[in-house]
């Protein structure tokens, strides 16, 4: 695999993880290969411009199977051995480790040996039943917080094996947990549509395992999702909603590359160049990963905002010149060039709302900014060592954003910049003073210029408001004091002096009905409550680190901070999505 690559594309991958037993029946092996190859055709199928990623735990049956599929097919393959290889090598054979060493070898490969999550007799000798099995409970763990999508071999029955196919599949769909490790029996309910409940899916290829009893399976390759205790939904076609998330994530990487190849994004904001040092990265730290997808979502957002405040601009025009038409027209003179020009803006604006609503740029403009603070968040959260702590996905569900149209493949964004390992401490060679100097300083600044700078239009317009209400009073005065005499006043063409009067009060009415109409349309004030409540929250934590001195207090207060931060601006979208979802009519 080619992480630099990667990163000069900005490609977000689609990350499916990968779990199966070691013992499968030999004569069952041509038939999996098969199921296999057929289900990363499916998905490579629904992600033309998407690079698809396995995360395999390269154990003896299953794994290597897949991650030999894989590679044929040209997928590269993350190999994630949840022990040093020196010490895994004592769960093969010589000629199945001759093959593990061969494949890690590929080009299309990327090996992770995760942190022992117990310590070792030694250096190199043997760990205990108990030990491994803790490591291999680590490896469903990093399976589970990092995968898109769960590919199993499995059986069909449940097991107490830690880490085993049956507790990896169980887990991930959440029918089991560590307060619910009962291996009872599991019920199979088929569905001809998956829940809007169900958040994980699993495609499971039923498979035989060596001295069972039974031929080939009868079930053939289908989705799971988790239903309850000890219950599994099963559909036997990719859910509607997964296709549409595959083909808004495969949107979303075309969108930027062919942007980005038309030199119509400007350059990509690096949160990484904002550090007032480089750090010393450790191996799996991924900042630079989320920096870059990041800069990606980022540029999108801003691409998008512009063009979508370009429309509504574009429609509040239309309105402010239909209602100077009519106004002239009634006030000033009855040309019918008035009403050609009436008429043809109508038309004009109405053409552009249909040709243009399909593009959904207010939508994505959503969504991408979204996506982008987000990122943001863990970007710093990363580098302070505690993202952790702070589950994105969690907060998107609470929020509810998930829910809307075009949010929904977000997750899987963030699957793609999980760190290979969590026990790895990125913060390492970097000062946690500088983290704090850097987002929440930086964040403060911010949106305190932004909140004075809404305030500042904000009172523009109520001054402009109350000099309207003057001007409507002083004008009626005088048309009801000197109504005729005003009538009888010629201002030139035939115009009296009355109908100059009041045709100002209307022109100075549609000015500022127009005008409030476009600011409503931009959520304004919902952006300035936004704001506000953002700098609420970071000026809280600047004073409450102020402080504090242990590192364990000071990382609290960014896990909030990160965690309000996120709710902040999940809601923003939500209050823009269900003002306008899409731009308006004139």
């Amino acid at each position: 695999m080619d992480p630099a690559g990667a990163k000069a594309n900005r490609n977000s991958p689609f990350m499916v993880g990968v779990s199966g037993h070691r013992d499968l029946d030999p004569d069952d092996i041509t038939r999996l290969r098969e199921a296999v190859t057929d289900f990363v055709e499916q998905l490579k199928a629904h992600l033309p411009d998407t690079e698809l990623r396995l995360i395999v735990g390269m154990a003896e049956g299953a794994d290597l199977l897949v991650a030999e599929t894989a590679l044929g097919l040209g997928v590269p393959v993350e190999a994630v051995l949840p022990m040093p290889l020196e010490q895994y090598a004592a769960d093969f054979d010589p000629k199945t480790l001759a093959c593990l060493k061969d494949l890690l070898r590929r080009p299309q490969v990327r090996c992770v040996e995760l942190s022992a999550a117990v310590a070792a007799t030694g250096s190199s000798g043997p760990h205990s039943r108990e030990q491994r099995d803790a490591m291999y409970a680590n490896l469903t763990d990093t399976l589970i917080r990092r995968s898109s999508l769960l590919l199993a071999l499995w059986d069909g029955r449940s097991s107490h094996l830690p880490g085993g196919t049956a507790d990896t599949v169980l887990r991930y769909l959440g029918v089991r947990t560590d307060g619910n490790r009962e291996g009872e029996a599991l019920q199979f309910i088929e569905v001809a549509e998956e829940p809007d409940t169900a958040q994980r899916l699993v495609y499971w290829t039923p498979a035989v395992r060596s001295g069972a009893a039974g031929d080939v399976p009868e079930r053939a390759p289908c989705y799971l999702a988790g239903a309850g205790d000890h219950v599994l939904h099963v559909q036997r076609t990719m859910p509607e909603r997964l296709k549409r998330q595959l083909a808004e994530l495969n949107s979303y990487n075309l969108e930027y590359r062919e942007l980005r190849g038309a030199g119509r994004l400007g350059a990509p904001e690096s949160l990484m160049g904002s550090l007032p040092e480089p750090p010393a990265l450790p191996p799996n730290a991924m900042l630079e990963d989320i920096d870059a997808q990041y800069g990606k979502a980022d540029a999108l957002a801003v691409y998008y905002q512009r063009r979508s405040d370009r429309l509504f601009d574009l429609f509040a025009f239309m309105a402010f010149a239909m209602g100077v038409a009519y106004l002239i027209y009634e006030k000033l003179t009855e040309s019918r060039a008035l009403l050609i020009a009436y008429l043809m803006t109508l038309l004009t604006s109405l053409g552009v709302y249909y040709v243009l609503q399909g593009k959904r740029w207010f939508g994505k403009h959503l969504t991408y900014r979204a996506l982008a603070e987000t990122l943001r968040a863990r970007f710093y959260l990363r580098l302070a060592g505690a993202d952790q702590r702070t589950d994105a996905a969690e907060v998107l569900a609470l929020s509810g954003i998930e829910k809307f149209r075009g949010f929904s493949w977000i997750g899987f964004v963030l699957k793609g910049i999980e760190a290979a390992d969590d026990r790895v401490a990125p913060e390492a060679g970097f000062e946690r003073d500088s983290v704090e100097q850097v987002w929440i300083e930086g964040q403060f600044r911010y949106f305190t210029r932004k909140v004075a700078h809404l305030e500042r239009a904000s009172r523009r317009v109520k001054h402009m408001r109350h000099f309207l209400f003057v001007a409507i009073l002083v004008v009626i005065s005088l048309l009801f004091a000197f109504g005729d005499q005003l009538h009888r006043i010629d201002m030139g063409l035939g115009v009296p002096l009355k109908n100059i009067l009041t045709f100002s009060m209307g022109f100075m009415a549609v000015l500022l009905g127009v005008w409030e109409l476009h600011q409503d349309k931009m959520a304004t004030r919902e952006l300035l409550w936004q704001y506000r409540n953002q700098l609420s929250h970071f000026a809280r934590a600047k004073l409450q680190l102020a402080r504090m001195s242990t590192p364990a207090r000071r990382n609290d207060v960014l896990v909030e901070l990160g965690k309000d931060s996120l709710m902040e601006s999940y809601l923003w979208a939500i209050h823009r999505y269900h003002r306008e979802h899409e731009p308006p009519a004139a």
